[in-house]
Parts: C-alpha cells; structure tokens; sequence
C-alpha cells in the first residue's frame, strides 16, 4: 500500500517521528508484513557486520549513527575499535547494552557536534532513508564532516534500482517510482504500514544513482570496486536487507581509485567471516571478551608475524573434576591443545603461518549451560571465552 498523494516530508519529521515514533512499539517482534517494528538483537547479524568491518577497513576510531540500543558499537569494541554512537530515540539510550552504555549517546545526524570529526570510519546503516529527501544532503554532509581526510562512510540504504557494483536490492515496484526515477527525483509515493503513517518511518525512497549523486555533492565518492569485491565474498553471510550496503570515501579522484585498489587487495586477502561465537561482552569494565560455540572459526589478522597471543578462560563449573580440553589450528598447520583446570586466565602463545590473514579454528571438549542465577533465562551454550589482542 502506497500513499495517494506526494507527502508533507518536512511535516512528517518535524511532528515526531523521528522521535516517539522510535520506542517499544518499533523495536519488537513486527505482527504484520506492513507493520512499524524490527527485531533488533544481539545476534549473529551485529558480529557478522563487526567482522566485516574491521577485517575490511581496520578502523582504528568509528562512530555510529543511529546505533540504537549500541550492540554493533559493543561488537566493534571487542576487537578494539574506539567506536561510539549516538541515535535519535532517547528509548534506545535509555535501554542502551549495559556493555555499552556511557559509549553511545542521544544525538540527531542533523545537528551533528563538531567534537565527532576525526574518525576513520562512519556508519550510517538504514538511517538515512529515516530523513525527508530534503534533509539528506545536510546529514550527509555531516557524516563527511566527521570523519578524517581518506576517512570511510559504509551506508546501508534501502536504494532501489541497477546497481552497478552488485546485485540488485529492491526492484522498482511501482509505475510512479520508475516514473520518478527517471525524473531522477525522490519517489512521491511512499509505502505505508497498518496504521497509515510512512511504513518503518522510512521518508526518502530513492534510486542508487539519486543516492550517489547526493553523496558526490558533500564530498564523498562511492568505492564501487570495494562494494563489489565485499558482495562477491560476503552476501551469503548477510541478510538480505544488509546486502544494500555502499562505501563511500572522503577522497579525491586519484586518491579513491588507489584507496578502492587498496581495499580491494586487503579485503581478498580475508578468508572468511567468523562462525560459531557469541557475542562480546566485557568482564570487570576492562577486559572484552566473547565465548565459543563447540567450534568456532575465524579469520585472524597476523601482518605475517609467528606468533598470535591471546588470553582464554573456561569458567565450566566442574572444571576441577572434568577439565575441558580445547583445540586450536591455524590452516595447514598442526593443531595446538590446552587443557583447562580452573577459573583463571590464561595466555596462550599459539605458533601461525607467516601470511597477512589466517583461519583459526578452536575446538571445546564440551559447552555447558551458564548458571541460571548468574545469568537468568539464559539459554546459551558456552565453550572457551576469547580476548584477542587490542581488545581494550
């Protein structure tokens, strides 16, 4: 269902929807097709992301708008990135993940302070098809103002069209869209949802090329190499809507297509996506970790040293009785086993092949459920719990 007539975008906005609009009623299970609500959660989703984006642009700083309650901003910290975040809905930074809180923030990309310039990385994933077709251009040029020259905005954006760089996402359904798109203008019609109001307060439907064209204007050039190599490697790991991803750079001509090259060259070099975690969670405010499934696997960044240190623990609670046993190998080489005898940390020194990235693969003798007055209502099996280096 679509709206008749071309809709007061502005009006929209400024009534609150971007405000109340965002609570408990958006954030739950949707009842419907065309019902305004997401399940948001701390799953698979946010640890494939985080690892996509830290073994493909190695950020050192990020920041993250609209981050809702702030579980990608808790992944990326695990692999020690300083990332923050900050989103429109003051339920989220109420709600925000114990893990994070204090690190994301209210904020609206509108009124962006300049004390969030100086990152290496932006995001901005289905945020910005939340703003009227009028207001775009500025929060786009407030993304660009936050980060650092060569700086990096990856952008999830429900954009409609041929895409150059990847498969197509979200086809032009209606006549009057492909009537618009060939205007090159935002689409007048928008879908609605149960009660009438724009569906999931999406307000800016537009084509890749009108989205582009936008982004070119502030300063940001699309590194379409780099979206295409990351669709190739990585699309069956990412839900379909994660798939309408775009890379944009704070570059010059010359410098994008030597940054694209770049990027290209690393991204390659990754073996794959990580498998079979949980997600991170920080012990004693200090320490970030994540535990393991039975098996779990990842894709390690070594620069060609020896050596990967790592701090391990297994907190099974016979473990005195029952030690737990753990596998590790790197690919191609001999497997490496420790066992485990107490609570404690340990450190572990494991021998790696002399390449830039490399699999590791860690194997529990067994998981167990956590206890139930620790951790109530918890359901999830636990192996060996992980802090990698850098981690904070």
């Amino acid at each position: 269902m679509t709206s008749e007539k071309a809709p007061d975008y502005l009006g929209l906005y400024l009534r609150g929807l971007q405000g109340e609009f965002y609570g408990s009623d958006y954030y739950r299970h949707p009842r419907s097709e065309i019902d305004s609500a997401i399940i948001y959660d701390d799953g698979e989703d946010k640890r494939t992301v985080a690892a996509l984006l830290v073994t493909s642009f190695a950020p050192r700083a990020a920041l993250e708008v609209g981050c809702a309650t702030g579980l990608l901003v808790k992944a990326l910290r695990g692999y020690g990135v300083a990332a923050e975040g900050f989103d429109f809905s003051q339920w989220c930074i109420d709600h925000a993940d114990p893990q994070v809180r204090g690190l994301v923030r209210w904020g609206d990309v509108l009124q962006l302070e300049p004390a969030a310039a100086g990152c290496d990385l932006v995001l901005a994933l289905d945020v910005l098809e939340h703003l009227p077709p009028e207001k775009v251009p500025q929060a786009i040029g407030n993304l660009a103002a936050a980060l650092r020259p060569g700086g990096i905005v990856f952008a999830v954006i429900p954009a409609y069209g041929p895409n150059r760089f990847g498969p197509e996402q979200f086809p032009l359904l209606y006549e009057g869209w492909r009537r618009d798109a060939a205007r090159g203008v935002p689409f007048r019609d928008l879908p609605l949802d149960d009660r009438g109001r724009p569906h999931l307060g999406h307000l800016t439907h537009a084509t890749i090329d009108w989205w582009e064209r936008t982004f070119r204007r502030e300063g940001l050039r699309r590194l379409g190499p780099v979206e295409r190599i990351l669709h190739r490697r990585y699309d069956a790991a990412l839900q379909q809507a994660r798939r309408s991803f775009f890379v944009f750079g704070k570059l010059g001509a010359l410098e994008a297509v030597w940054t694209s090259r770049r990027l290209v060259g690393r991204i390659t070099a990754v073996p794959g996506l990580p498998r079979g975690f949980w997600s991170w969670e920080c012990w004693g405010g200090e320490r970030w970790m994540r535990w393991t499934d039975g098996a779990a696997w990842e894709a390690v960044e070594l620069n060609r040293c020896r050596e990967l240190v790592l701090d391990a623990i297994c907190n099974h609670p016979a473990i005195a009785d029952q030690p737990v046993a753990v596998r590790f190998q790197f690919d191609g080489a001999a497997p490496q086993r420790v066992e485990f005898r107490d609570h404690d940390w340990h450190r572990l020194t494991l021998m790696a092949p002399r390449r830039r990235f490399a699999g590791l693969s860690i194997e529990s003798s067994r998981t167990w459920l956590p206890d139930p007055e620790a951790d109530p209502g918890s359901q999830r099996r636990l192996g060996v719990g992980l802090s990698y280096p850098g981690a904070p």
